[in-house]
């Protein structure tokens, strides 16, 4: 249900935007540093700890309605992102780094503002999970399918190229009988690069 919500509203913004003046449309694409905090962990999450960041990358579509400066930018974004986490060896002997990555289609819809060819802006975002793997298993059955964000964010326009510096935080609740329960609150610094094939 949340996939079909999500598909559904990112279809209606870019219907309305693209019957009204200052609609833009573009693809893009990137890279990120991505880690993960694992909060309110029972069982054997509770004996797991942060250990580092992983670079993830992105590519997908941007839209965006201008209105005497005021921005409003759906998006569809497929991307990767994730962390490191240490954890004790199952045979005791001290403890090991293994690395968890996600999979997404992630659609933000961020509101802002433009002056010149400067632009702030910040909102909500949607994720829907494809698949999650770590250097051993496969997590994905014990993951929400989707899960709700933020980003902010800033960027330049010069032309038809776009550039851009976001921050995002992501929570995902997992769930597994057998191993215990753990919120991945997964956080990205994102850097974009985009081409508009639509509009300025």
């Amino acid at each position: 249900m949340k996939k079909v919500f999500l598909f559904v509203a990112f279809l209606s913004f870019t219907s309305l935007a693209a019957q009204a003046q200052g609609f833009t449309l573009g693809l893009k694409a990137g890279i990120s540093s991505s880690n993960v905090d694992l909060k309110n962990p029972s069982a054997n999450f509770t004996q797991f700890k942060e250990e580092g960041s992983i670079t993830g990358f992105h590519a997908g579509l941007f839209t965006r309605f201008n209105v005497a400066g005021f921005l409003l930018q759906p998006e569809a974004v497929l991307s990767s992102s994730g962390g490191k986490f240490q954890v004790p060896n199952q045979d005791g002997t001290g403890t090991s780094v293994q690395e968890i990555g996600f999979t997404n289609i992630d659609v933000p819809i961020l509101v802002g503002y433009k002056l010149l060819f400067l632009r702030a802006y910040a909102g909500p975002v949607a994720s829907v999970l494809i698949n999650s793997k770590s250097d051993v298993r496969d997590y994905k059955e014990s993951f929400e399918s989707a899960d709700w964000g933020y980003q902010i964010g800033a960027g330049v326009d010069i032309s038809r190229l776009t550039a851009d510096v976001r921050y995002e935080r992501l929570k995902r609740a997992y769930t597994d009988p057998n191993n215990g329960n753990v919120d991945f609150r997964n956080r990205q610094v994102i850097l974009s690069l985009g081409y508009k094939l639509i509009g300025k």
